[in-house]
């Protein structure tokens, strides 16, 4: 079996291949041939239109039950990436995307109990964590406090994702100034509180897969200091954000997270690492900016309590966890006791059976006194409006019943719509075999259990169609 090394979800990206973070997904595709051929052979040794049709189909609740398993031990991570727009063979959202933060109000009959409630849905299959993106410089300046909220009340960690498009248009890739003004909005817009960080964020995510920013026009020679500047000016804006405003950074810890591509840090001490070389970069830069070619705003000392205080080490991975672990643990000296996890476990096309103990193997390890923190299940649902290998990594599908439509959902452009929000399927008919039940997977290892008011009837599947299937599809965000 073939494992494709996936870039990061970018969960609710441009499929067009006019915008950036389209570009960087499908530069990613053609990306990683000699990581993606030590997977196979690891996993082998181991065994979207402004007005959308709707439904009057009537809802109903489906549970698969499962037998009670133990709590996630403290301090393990089970987090679920989620980026659930709301595109389906019913709503393909062919022409305008819908606004991909979808911490806004305007999704919460998507993640909030009133609607269909992805975020109980999450609590039941066990996750403790959820990992977002576009939250923060993406969105709309609208509040965000409430799915803070919820989330908090269900006792779930929230993983918020600055918007990594900003990036693109940073200056020489100086993002201090756009990331600064970012991080104050957000503040603004709920996800402070009463003086610190709203006490559901738990890790602030700046950027997702800068390593792809080499690849941007304007980065002379794909030179390694362009990504390395873009993340370190990035942090630099988010400590003088929290200066101004006053917030305490409490328990909250700050990464990037990497691709698994191998590369060279950027000192040249780390020679075609996959995806850990990210890990050297940091380290570095922190050490001398100036491989950054950047001078930072905040002091020296700030930037370094920051980095042994704060950060973690994150990286995405499509690959078996066996795999993974063979190759970043014994590499992972240099950085002692730092916490690392996994910010994307893709389990591309790997049966019920590996998924279950590739999670289980996480909590396993996550329980010790090793600095792995656990994974991130990539993804809640699929994303239809990508297509090609996206199509692999949703544990649930979008049925035919309509539970409820969304409220003004918007982007950061100020386009607003409402779209219909669908149930939620176990059933990945594209997939073969065992590799379709990535739910049952997921609640298996977790102890959990998937059921709702916002689950499809049991004899209910989404039907794929081929156009989903195109690698790249034309739909663009603009």
């Amino acid at each position: 079996m073939a494992f494709k090394l996936h870039a990061m979800e970018q969960d609710a990206d441009v499929a067009s291949a006019s915008t950036p973070t389209a570009a960087r997904y499908c530069r990613h595709l053609m990306a990683q041939s000699v990581v993606v051929v030590l997977a196979a052979i690891a996993a082998t040794a181991s065994g979207c239109g402004d007005s959308p049709p709707s439904s009057s189909t009537t809802t109903s609740t489906t549970t698969t039950p499962y037998s009670p398993g133990p709590p996630s031990p403290p301090g393990v991570l089970r987090g679920m990436a989620y980026g659930a727009l709301p595109c389906s063979d019913q709503s393909p959202c062919k022409g305008h995307l819908p606004g991909s933060d979808m911490v806004q109000q305007g999704y919460e009959m998507q993640w909030g109990a009133k609607g269909r409630n992805d975020l109980g849905v999450m609590k039941d299959l066990g996750a403790t964590a959820v990992r977002l993106y576009h939250s923060i410089g993406g969105g709309p300046a609208t509040d965000h406090g409430e799915f803070l909220d919820a989330a908090h009340a269900l006792g779930i960690d929230v993983m918020p994702g600055a918007e990594t498009d900003l990036a693109e248009t940073c200056p020489d890739f100086d993002c201090f100034d756009i990331f600064k003004k970012a991080m104050s909005q957000s503040f603004a817009l709920g996800f402070a509180k009463e003086g610190s960080w709203h006490p559901a964020v738990q890790t602030l995510i700046l950027l997702n897969e800068p390593d792809f920013l080499v690849n941007n026009p304007h980065c002379p020679d794909k030179a390694s200091w362009c990504r390395v500047k873009a993340v370190l000016s990035a942090l630099d804006g988010l400590l003088a954000a929290e200066r101004d405003a006053g917030i305490s950074p409490g328990r909250v810890r700050l990464t990037t997270a990497w691709s698994f591509a191998a590369s060279d840090s950027v000192d040249g001490s780390c020679k075609k690492c996959p995806g850990y070389f990210g890990f050297y970069d940091v380290k570095a830069i922190i050490k001398d900016p100036s491989l950054a070619k950047y001078k930072p705003r905040s002091s020296s000392q700030a930037l370094n309590e920051a980095y042994q205080k704060r950060w973690v080490n994150v990286l995405n991975v499509a690959a078996p966890f066996d795999f993974v672990h063979s190759l970043i643990s014994p590499n992972y000296g240099p950085f002692g006791k730092m916490p690392w996890f996994i910010g994307e476990y893709g389990a591309q096309n790997l049966p019920k059976a590996t998924i279950e103990q590739d999670l289980k193997a996480m909590d396993a390890l996550a329980a010790t006194d090793d600095p792995f923190m656990g994974g991130c299940m990539f993804q809640f649902q699929t994303a239809y409006f990508k297509g090609g290998s996206e199509m692999s990594f949703g544990i649930f599908s979008l049925g035919k019943t309509k539970i409820a439509d969304t409220g003004n959902v918007c982007d950061g452009q100020g386009h607003c719509s409402e779209w219909p929000v669908y149930c939620l399927s176990t059933r990945l008919p594209w997939l073969p075999g065992e590799a379709a039940k990535r739910a049952d997977a997921v609640a298996a290892a977790w102890g959990g259990h998937i059921q709702g008011a916002g689950m499809c009837k049991e004899a209910e599947m989404s039907e794929s169609q081929l156009p989903y299937l195109e690698a790249c599809s034309t739909v663009s965000n603009e």
